[in-house]
């Protein structure tokens, strides 16, 4: 009997062991095989921004965007995190955004839309039922709290005086009226816009018991930015553009100070250039804000006490700083800038002028806010397997404490690629950067093909964010390369105006030498398995580069130019401005336009390819991918273009989430059939 139960253990252990190790078996097997990223995984994305610490230091309202249910839209909702860590939904709305406490933290303020018009919201901090509190038939831009509580400072678009009263006292007639836009300025249209109208942007009070409506500021050819109000309420600080000529393409601006009680405006900053993002130090003694001499040259974040001379806080530190932060003690302020493939947080000390690093580490910090006493951060934290969480950062400590974890079940549940950098020096000895993601699965004995993927720009920069279009094409079985070429933000002002009147130049070399660099030192990359694509200004080099060679299998471009010549007279950009671009006008300079126009050498081009444009794109008008498509058909070369109806230049960022997952499947479906 002992025997029989002896051997009747052994049997049991013997087939938990074996349970055990198939199990074990089967799990490696999952991960030696585990899926990546598809388009229709970007439904299930959820993206947090807007974050405001309570008065009381104690909560945290944070605004979360999803994908709405049938893929047409997006719901945002504000959410709370109390003392405690406990994440809850806030309000009950499908497109809340843009929350503050109110002074005493008592009440919560955020905007609504109502019947297609953004419209101011209270609740209690606490929870309950939100009340509309505006009515308004302008267009809000922005509100803030004033000081008492009884007030709002709100943004409104509104029209100026009519010129002619005599034209609204014309009989009415039954006929149809002409549909007609009439242009004056040089900039007329918008992406996202569409035709811009004669409104201009202007600050009013509204008093929440009585609802009534106080104009601060008017005039027909300047609009108000970056509104702030100093923390005792007495004035507004915001930038303007007042000579008249914002809509021709002057971008000159100044930081202007408004009495609210008595309307009176003070120009506080009378530099040559641009200024703007103005902050007001808790004293009410200094302020700072970010200046730029020219489109092309650094932006510096400049301080000012009382009447002073202005002081550059930044002089030393070689990126562009804008968007500062004061502490309570107005003895540090902090600011966040593209460095080194990542959006990363600073702090720079105002009586020494020493700017330090606060986080090094390979990941993008965005949407920044600090807390009234000055103890900790809250931001926004992702890397290129990551996406966007809440964060909190203790200032004293150093310690980066979690909040949220909104996306993790799904990032766990997927393989990713990290970005791992990569250093060249290019025909001058500049050292630039570029970042490599190997295949999912990734076996380092066997051969995989490759996407060359162009960013936009030329200036902003790729690396150590999410990026989910990258992961998918990893997950497809390709490694995926990029380099942020010279014009790119993040390496200093020598790097980001090598570009400059060089379209096609510096930008093109600088991506086939990190290629050819990339494929020399990976054996795992099959050089007769090259694809390529990129948007915007990764279009127009998408374009450019099949001009010069046919090593590429398949190519994608979206957004692109393909004509500088009938870009410059289409386009949101004024005259003025792209005389900035290229050094002259049309008429000056037309080798110039013409030169470095794809479309000049579109006869060169054997490389098949798929146009992906947006019928309402601003920036590189639907006219571009079809004079590229009808270039390539006169030449035989195979091309199909998709046209999303209704979409903008974002398309691949805030376009409809259903055309935002099809252009992915529209692009994977391309490289598949090469």
């Amino acid at each position: 009997m002992n025997e029989k139960r002896h051997f009747s253990g052994l049997l049991t252990w013997a087939l938990l062991f074996s349970l055990f190790i198939t199990t074990q078996a089967q799990a490696s097997a999952a991960k030696k095989e585990s899926k990546g990223l598809v388009p229709e995984d970007y439904f299930d994305f959820v993206f947090l921004s807007s974050p405001q610490v309570s008065p009381n230091n104690e909560d945290i309202l944070f605004v979360k965007r999803t994908v709405n249910d049938d893929a047409s839209g997006r719901n945002s909702q504000v959410f709370k995190i109390d003392k405690s860590g406990v994440v809850s939904e806030f309000t009950q709305g499908t497109g809340d955004r843009a929350p503050q406490w109110s002074p005493d933290g008592s009440r919560v303020a955020f905007i609504r839309s109502v019947d297609g018009k953004s419209q101011v919201f209270v609740m209690p901090a606490n929870g309950g039922e939100a009340k509309q509190v505006t009515f308004l038939e302008q267009s809000l831009s922005s509100f803030q709290w004033l000081p008492s509580g009884e007030q709002l400072l709100l943004t409104l678009s509104v029209s100026p005086e009519k010129e002619n009263e005599a034209l609204d006292s014309e009989p009415e007639n039954k006929r149809a009226k002409p549909d007609i836009v009439v242009v004056k300025n040089a900039r007329y249209i918008g992406d996202g816009a569409g035709y811009l109208s004669d409104k201009r942007r202007h600050l009013f009070t509204y008093d929440l018991e009585s609802q009534a409506l106080t104009q601060l500021t008017a005039g027909s050819d300047w609009n108000v930015n970056g509104p702030t109000l100093s923390k005792d309420g007495q004035y507004v600080y915001f930038h303007a553009n007042k000579t008249g000529l914002e809509y021709e393409g002057n971008d000159n601006s100044d930081i202007y100070r408004l009495n609210i009680k008595t309307k009176q405006q003070v120009a506080l900053t009378q530099h040559q250039g641009s200024q703007y993002s103005v902050s007001v130090s808790h004293d009410g003694k200094s302020v700072v804000y970010s200046h730029q001499e020219d489109t092309y040259e650094q932006a510096d974040l400049f301080l000012q006490r009382g009447n002073s001379k202005p002081k550059n806080l930044t002089a030393a530190f070689d990126r562009r700083a804008s968007g500062a932060l004061w502490s309570p003690t107005n003895k540090s302020l902090y600011f966040t800038t593209s460095d080194h493939g990542a959006h990363r947080l600073f702090a720079v000390d105002t009586g020494a002028a020493s700017v330090k690093k606060l986080l090094d580490i390979d990941k993008t910090v965005r949407n920044l806010a600090i807390a009234p006493s000055g103890k900790f951060l809250v931001f926004t934290l992702e890397s290129s397997t990551a996406l966007p969480e809440l964060y909190r950062y203790e200032i004293q400590s150093k310690k980066l404490q979690k909040l949220t974890q909104f996306n993790d079940a799904l990032i766990a549940s997927k393989a990713l690629s990290p970005a791992e950098s990569f250093w060249f020096e290019n025909e001058q000895g500049m050292k630039v950067q570029g970042f490599v993601h190997k295949p999912i699965n990734f076996d380092k004995n066997k051969s995989y093909p490759l996407v060359l993927n162009i960013k936009g720009g030329p200036g902003g920069m790729w690396g150590h964010q999410w990026f989910h279009e990258n992961q998918m094409y990893a997950a497809k079985g390709y490694g995926v390369v990029y380099v942020n070429y010279r014009g790119s933000s993040g390496y200093g002002i020598a790097h980001s105006k090598a570009v400059r009147k060089d379209y096609g130049g510096a930008d093109y070399r600088d991506n086939m030498l990190f290629l050819d660099k990339v494929i020399a030192q990976n054996s795992w990359i099959n050089k007769d398995a090259l694809y390529i694509t990129g948007g915007s200004h990764g279009g127009f080099l998408t374009n450019w580069i099949t001009t010069k060679t046919d090593r590429f299998k398949a190519a994608v471009t979206q957004r692109s130019v393909s004509s500088w010549i009938s870009e410059a007279g289409t386009q949101e950009y004024t005259p003025a401005q792209m005389t900035k671009e290229f050094g002259g006008t049309l008429w000056t300079n037309f080798a110039g336009y013409w030169d470095r126009s794809p479309l000049k050498y579109a006869d060169q081009v054997s490389t098949p390819t798929l146009i992906i444009h947006s019928d309402q794109d601003m920036v590189t008008p639907i006219g571009q991918g079809q004079e590229w498509f009808y270039a390539l058909k006169a030449n035989d070369v195979p091309v199909e273009m998709v046209i999303f109806k209704g979409e903008t230049h974002g398309l691949s960022r805030t376009g409809t989430p259903t055309n935002l997952v099809e252009r992915l499947d529209r692009i994977l479906d391309w490289f598949s059939r090469y």
